[in-house]
């Protein structure tokens, strides 16, 4: 299980505990389990489930209330507040 991190002034997920990719601040904190995310560029949220090699792993609920896994890299995803 590999450790990822989200910045706390942007709120983008990144891979880097030392400084964020995006807007550089050093103001950084683990991403957790049960942790609301959003999908960036559409409107899927969920919540994070498992954190592998690399991968993030979201569990969302469709329409139906269906819950499901869908597998994102961590730069696709943003912390929600």
């Amino acid at each position: 299980m590999s450790k990822v991190y989200y910045c706390m002034e942007c709120k983008r997920v990144i891979e880097s505990d030392k400084v964020c990719d995006y807007c550089k601040s050093e103001n950084l904190k683990q991403l957790t389990i049960k942790a609301p995310v959003n999908v960036i560029g559409t409107k899927i949220k969920g919540k994070v489930f498992k954190l592998k090699d690399g991968k993030v792993d979201v569990l969302i609920r469709n329409e139906a209330n269906e819950k499901i896994l869908k597998e994102y890299e961590p730069t696709q995803l943003k912390k929600l507040l």
